[in-house]
């Protein structure tokens, strides 16, 4: 029987070390991770003190979780901004990093110190609701979404044999201007700020959000790293904030739960082709989706997820998003207050909606024309004291954006309906991109449980901002108007949720048909969420392992202001990885961001690589310092290598690429 004893433990063993194993690996690898990114760490921690202290200066009594939630938004703004204006000074270093930071937490401390005895009683009020389960829509909500953030984020870079590899198209394609806007500050000393793609016009975009990331770098991260690492601050915050503020806006928690979960997973009826694949080639069709459910120009679905549409590659929007919906839900509790406390209240609210148009122009414009309407329909005082910090801080952002280069609004019936070739009309267009969407949001104004009559009133505005863009698209790129549809779908959503939730309390059919509803609204967008972690059908190659380390050189070689001449191209790893500016970047971005002759600059820019006669005159015209060619420059643009070997001095050279220098500068 020792034997047989012996030989019984001996199996046992491997079975109880291996999970006692794995959680050392585990617990291993997570203490590097932070020892490796122990200061960026901190500093988020610290925009999260900085901004929950700063909400106690609305003198508002809100819960344990939105002073959290809300103060990850708000500490990002502030400390992104006080980084900024000091950088305007001294340029974007270790200690103007530190500096941004530390008024950030001296303004969060005195928030802190006046708000400490509103603190206690929200303490203990959370632990009360949560020792009753009261919040468990949010921890369902949270363990639903954060995961998938998470791995999401954890796949957006990766360095692979020496290459950087992308996780996700969004990342491939919309992350690399950011990656551009964010290096231009860390490495490239772009202050004040010009774009790095176009150096002579100033950068009228929202950056903000890249400033966020730049500010990390100093700190230890890699740029890539750091915009990982905002992004996932604000993405892992932006479900709080949506529940939270929804759970004010609409007067239930479950529906601030639901409509999160509406606006997130949201897409049309594109699972229909989906369910017709699986029909007829059964489940496996779920392993490895062919394209996507939410998005295909040739049956004209346009209305891409929004986690992939919006809040994956268009990163301002982690700031707008959120801080619209903290706003409207400040002003809204603002709204319950009479005297002193309800001025400080709107006062606070003016504050954030006039630093919003550097984060996200169209959230100012959504918080400013939907505050007018509730001053419309609540005359009270107190709104001056919400205006007039709102415009006197904001409008001159909007004078800084507004650069006279963006197109002018023109007429174009039914946004995408009828463009194409396509001749949808707007009930069918509308219908397969947002499948019950317009229905269940008209039912939520006209069946009467749906919501309290507060919310039906202030809240029917929001139907400007789904009929206009249906009428007039106000930039070069049709498509952006969806930037204005966004606003109506986020709040929008929040409503559906709560007649979703007001439905399934009414009787046996009632949960029924809402989780029908539910299920249609979300699943095309789950089907692409779902997609999304997919590696084979998602990872690319960013840049190959010349250039990262061009890049590399450059950033430590080159003046920061030196310009650039690379191939028009969105992943040249120049402006993308070296922080430098360009003398035309990619032809898209300078089209949709309205730069008047982006077409000539393109063409500039190519006459230049293939060594045109008229190449020194244009070398001057766009004062350009060093010459990158590589394998975009010598394929798709035909630069000539000959022209470059007689015409500059050679600085730089490996496997793939080589930099030269104009002789007589740099």
């Amino acid at each position: 029987m020792v034997p047989e004893l012996d030989l019984s433990v001996g199996r046992r063993r491997p079975r109880m070390l291996a999970p006692a194993g794995v959680a050392v690996v585990v617990l291993v690898l997570g203490s590097l991770l932070v020892l490796a990114h122990l200061a960026v760490i901190l500093a988020l921690l610290a925009i999260i003190v900085a901004g929950a202290g700063l909400t106690f200066l609305s003198g508002l009594r809100l819960s344990l979780e939105e002073r959290i939630a809300y103060g990850a938004v708000v500490g990002a703004l502030a400390v992104a901004l006080a980084q900024c204006l000091l950088s305007l000074v001294g340029g974007l270093t270790l200690g103007t990093a530190l500096a941004g930071l530390g008024l950030a937490l001296v303004a969060g401390s005195a928030g802190w110190y006046r708000g400490r005895r509103l603190l206690s009683s929200e303490w203990v009020d959370a632990r009360e609701r949560w020792g009753r389960l009261e919040a468990w829509p949010l921890l369902l909500l949270l363990l639903v979404c954060w995961p998938y953030t998470v791995v999401l984020l954890a796949r957006a870079y990766q360095v692979v044999d020496g290459a950087l590899l992308v996780g996700n198209v969004g990342v491939y394609g919309d992350w690399a201007a950011h990656l551009t806007y964010a290096g231009s500050f860390a490495y490239g000393d772009n202050f004040p700020p010009r774009s790095p793609i176009a150096p002579d016009q100033r950068l009228a975009y929202p950056f903000v959000i890249d400033f966020l990331a730049a500010g990390l770098v100093p700190l230890g991260a890699s740029l890539t790293a750091s915009l990982v690492w905002s992004s996932g601050l604000l993405g892992l915050a932006f479900p709080a904030v949506m529940y939270t503020a929804g759970r004010r806006l609409v007067g239930s928690s479950l529906g601030g739960a639901l409509g999160t979960l509406v606006f997130l997973l949201g897409g049309g009826l594109g699972f229909v082709r989906v369910a017709r694949e699986v029909a007829h080639v059964g489940l496996g069709a779920l392993a490895h989706l062919s394209r996507l459910s939410t998005q295909d120009p040739e049956a004209n679905l346009q209305w891409l997820n929004p986690v992939l549409g919006w809040l994956l590659p268009q990163r301002s929007v982690l700031l707008g998003f959120p801080l619209c919906l903290l706003v409207l839900a400040l002003l809204w509790r603002a709204l319950e207050d009479r005297g002193a406390t309800a001025r400080q209240a709107f006062g606070f609210a003016g504050v954030l909606t006039g630093l919003l148009p550097l984060a996200h122009l169209h959230a100012y414009g959504t918080v400013l024309v939907l505050a007018a309407f509730w001053a419309v329909f609540e005359r009270r005082r107190e709104w001056l004291t919400f205006f007039v910090p709102a415009l006197l801080l904001g409008l001159p952002q909007v004078a800084w954006l507004a650069t006279g280069a963006g197109g002018q609004p023109r007429l174009q019936l039914w946004w995408l309906a009828d463009t194409g070739g396509h001749g949808d009309g707007p009930l069918w267009f509308w219908f397969k991109n947002l499948g019950l969407f317009v229905p269940l949001l008209l039912a939520a104004f006209l069946w009467r449980p749906a919501l309290p009559p507060q919310s039906r009133l202030l809240l029917a505005p929001i139907w400007l901002w789904f009929l206009v863009p249906n009428l007039l698209v106000f930039q070069p790129w049709d498509w952006d108007n969806s930037k204005f549809f966004a606003y109506w779908a986020l709040l929008g959503s929040l409503l559906i949720g709560a007649l979703l939730a007001r439905l399934g309390s009414r009787g046996r059919l009632g949960p029924v048909v809402a989780a029908v509803c539910f299920v249609l609204l979300v699943l095309s967008g789950g089907l692409d969420l779902a997609r999304s972690l997919d590696q084979p059908l998602n990872q690319a190659q960013f840049a190959d392992r010349g250039g990262l380390e061009t890049a590399a050189w450059v950033r430590t070689n080159t003046d920061r202001h030196a310009i650039f001449l690379v191939a028009p191209e969105h992943n040249e790893p120049v402006p993308a990885l070296a922080g430098r500016s360009v003398a035309a970047g990619y032809p898209g971005w300078l089209w949709s961001y309205g730069i008047p002759d982006w077409q000539q600059r393109a063409a500039d820019a190519d006459r230049m690589l293939r060594g045109d006669p008229e190449t020194p005159a244009l070398l001057r015209l766009y004062h350009v310092s060093y010459v990158v060619l590589g394998p975009q420059e010598l394929g798709g643009h035909q630069a000539n290598a000959a022209y470059w070997n007689s015409a500059a001095l050679r600085v730089y050279a490996n496997s793939t690429y080589t930099v030269y220098r104009i002789v007589g500068t740099g």
